[in-house]
């Protein structure tokens, strides 16, 4: 009897805020109700019923690979999940003051060094100074446990010793597949970054406030333009003012940003050059280092944004 009422509120939920594209999915809504429920109440409540409409992202690095005067790229959303984990991640976390022991998820896009070797350090901070029992879920393409444990103790070979304090779990992206893990609902998308050996992914995740899409590094494909279907917020990379057969240049970013959902806002990252002039005039926000973006989303409309 339980089960039938949780499933008849769902089934309401839902239908009273699919117009406003909170939740999107490649799987149909009574799909999502069941993979909500297997995963457990606690995913639903916490990405169905939480009332607050706010959202904030800190860009904790907005450089590429060469970090050209900005640090390697990452982004922190809501003080509890990061999208990549560039090399200078630990450093700026401190020096902003952000409670590490709060980050319960970890998306990676793809395995070059700029987009995950700040994982050992943040690994060893976890080992020695911010103790948690608290489960980090560091979610990725294929082999990412394998990866992401070389990488640690490449760096410090005892760092998984006796004693480690945190549980990690693994979980390899498969795109096109929503998954639900520790309350968090998300769906890779499959890009094209790096050649055929490269596995890279963007990421759909759904958020209380509605879905953001991550696009990671790419080139220009459709797959752009699924992984941005209905999304609130758009975090997409802007590597390369020319057009690139591995990222997105100007010419293509403009045609995805024209084809954006309007109630949507749109952040640019990945930048190859200190100053955002060729990005200029696409309508897209072009945040700096550290900046902090909190953005209050309405039912419809765009959202409302400010940055500290």
């Amino acid at each position: 009897m339980r089960f039938v009422i949780l499933i008849r509120f769902r089934i309401v939920f839902l239908s009273a805020f699919a117009r406003c594209g909170e939740y999107v999915s490649s799987a149909s809504p009574e799909q999502e109700i069941l993979l909500e429920f297997i995963h457990g109440p606690t995913a639903l409540l916490t990405n169905y019923l939480h009332l607050e409409r706010h959202m904030k992202l800190t860009f904790l690095g907005t450089g590429n690979a060469f970090a050209p005067r900005r640090d390697w790229g990452c982004v922190l959303v809501n003080d509890t999940l990061l999208l990549d984990a560039g090399p200078s991640l630990l450093v700026n976390l401190k020096r902003l003051s952000v409670e590490t022991t709060r980050i319960g998820h970890i998306f990676l896009t793809h395995f070059h060094g700029d987009h995950f070797f700040g994982l050992p350090f943040l690994l060893l901070e976890y080992r020695f100074i911010a103790k948690t029992d608290a489960p980090l879920v560091i979610v990725g393409p294929p082999g990412v446990e394998e990866r992401v444990r070389a990488a640690a103790m490449l760096a410090y070979p005892d760092i998984f010793a006796a004693g480690w304090p945190r549980p990690l779990q693994f979980v390899e992206a498969k795109a096109g597949v929503t998954a639900t893990v520790n309350g968090v609902t998300f769906t890779p998308i499959a890009m094209r970054h790096g050649g055929a050996d490269m596995h890279a992914f963007g990421y759909r995740i759904a958020l209380p406030d509605g879905v953001l899409a991550y696009t990671g590094d790419t080139t220009m494909t459709d797959a752009v333009y699924t992984l941005i279907d209905k999304a609130r917020v758009l975090v997409l990379e802007a590597t390369s003012e020319e057009e690139s057969p591995v990222h997105l240049g100007r010419a293509a970013l403009r045609d995805v940003l024209s084809r954006a959902p309007r109630n949507s806002a749109a952040f640019l990252t990945h930048f190859d050059t200190p100053d955002t002039k060729a990005w200029a005039g696409l309508g897209a926000i072009l945040p700096c280092d550290l900046e902090t973006y909190h953005l209050d989303i309405p039912a419809a409309g765009p959202p409302e944004v400010r940055h500290d």
